[in-house]
C-alpha cells in the first residue's frame, strides 16, 4: 500500500466529506479512493469513517488521527514547494490573512502593485480577526493586531496599534467633550467586538488599570460600521488611529483627549504584526511577499498607521 497517498486521500476526504470530490481532486476513480481508505483502516485496525449513501463523516478516532497527520502533510507540501520554487521565479497560490479593516484600508491598496511585479502569484485573501494557526489553516502570511506572538512564528512589527477617542464635531457640539475618563461614562459608546469579547475601555487610576462602563449604543466586529456610526453622531468610539486617518483629515471625526490614554489592553507592546513560519521565508513567493508588504506598510506615515 502507498501509505502516503492513502493519507492524502484520507485528509482530503475528511475535509470534503465526499469520495467523489476526493477522486476528482486526485484524478482517480472513486473506487481507488475507497480501496486505499479501506487498506488504511485495515493497517490501523481502526474504523476512521462513518459511511452512508449521502455523506462521509469521521469517527471520533478518525478525527483524532486527522488532526495528528495534518501538520505532517502540510510540512511535506511546504518542503515540496520549497524545492520546486528554488529553481523558478515566484509563482503559485499565496494565502494572506488580515484583519478586515486593516486589510481593506492598508493592505489591499498596495497589492495591485505587487500583482504587477509578480503576475504569476495568485493572491488568496482571507479577512478575519481570528488569530490563525498558520500551519493548520495553510496560511502563508497573517497580519494581526495585539502583542508579539510566541517564538515559533516570525513576527515583523509593521506599526503601533494606538487607539484614540473620537466623535463627530456635531456630537461634541451637542453633548460637550468629556474632560476626564469618568466623564466618558455619561456618553453612549460605540464598541468593537473581537473574536473573544467586546473590547474594554481601560484607564489608569493609582497605578492600576480600571474599566470604564459607559452606556453602549452599538457593538460591531466591523470597524467601518463603527466609523460610520461615529460620523453620524451616534456616540463616542475608541478606534485605531490608522482606521480613521481619512475621517480625521476631512474633519468628519474629531480626535480628543480626556487627560490620559484610554486603552483596550493594558499591554505596552500592542502593534500590527506580519506573521509567517520561518521555513516558508525560503519559498520565493513568500519571501517576495513578506519583503514587499513590510517595505510598503512600514514606510507609511505614522499618522496613517498609528
Amino acid at each position: 500500500m502507498d501509505k502516503l497517498r492513502a493519507l492524502q486521500y484520507f485528509a482530503h476526504l475528511a475535509e470534503s466529506g465526499s469520495f467523489t470530490n476526493t477522486a476528482n481532486a486526485f484524478d482517480v476513480p472513486p473506487s481507488s479512493v475507497s480501496r486505499r481508505i479501506a487498506d488504511l483502516e485495515a493497517l490501523l485496525k481502526q474504523q476512521l469513517l462513518h459511511r452512508s449513501t449521502r455523506q462521509v463523516k469521521l469517527t471520533e478516532l478518525g478525527d483524532l488521527y486527522y488532526q495528528q497527520i495534518l501538520p505532517a502533510l502540510h510540512s511535506l507540501s511546504d518542503a515540496e514547494d520549497l524545492l520546486k520554487q528554488q529553481q523558478h521565479h515566484p509563482s503559485g497560490l499565496l494565502s494572506i490573512s488580515a484583519m478586515p479593516s486593516y486589510g481593506e484600508l492598508c493592505l489591499t491598496p498596495i497589492l495591485s502593485e505587487f500583482s504587477k511585479r509578480y503576475p504569476d502569484i495568485v493572491l488568496d485573501l482571507h479577512f478575519s480577526d481570528q488569530l490563525s494557526n498558520l500551519r493548520r489553516d495553510q496560511i502563508d502570511i497573517a497580519i494581526r493586531g495585539g502583542t508579539a506572538p510566541d517564538e515559533r512564528i516570525v513576527a515583523k512589527k509593521l506599526s503601533n496599534n494606538h487607539f484614540v477617542l473620537c466623535a463627530s464635531p456635531e456630537y461634541l457640539a451637542r453633548n460637550g467633550q468629556p474632560q476626564s475618563p469618568l466623564e466618558l461614562n455619561q456618553h453612549p459608546s460605540l464598541r468593537y467586538r473581537s473574536p473573544e469579547k467586546v473590547l474594554p475601555w481601560l484607564y489608569k487610576e493609582q497605578q492600576k488599570w480600571q474599566e470604564l462602563h459607559p452606556p453602549i449604543r452599538l457593538i460591531s466586529n466591523h470597524g467601518t460600521s463603527l466609523v460610520n456610526a461615529a460620523k453620524s453622531g451616534d456616540g463616542i468610539a475608541l478606534l485605531p488611529e490608522w482606521g480613521i486617518s481619512q475621517q480625521l483629515a476631512e474633519g468628519s471625526l474629531v480626535r480628543f483627549s480626556v487627560g490620559q490614554d484610554i486603552r483596550v489592553s493594558p499591554a505596552e507592546t500592542t502593534g500590527i504584526y506580519l506573521l509567517y513560519q520561518g521555513l516558508k521565508y525560503q519559498i520565493p513567493k513568500v519571501k517576495v511577499a513578506v519583503d514587499f508588504i513590510v517595505s510598503q506598510l512600514m514606510q507609511q506615515p505614522s499618522e496613517y498607521l498609528g
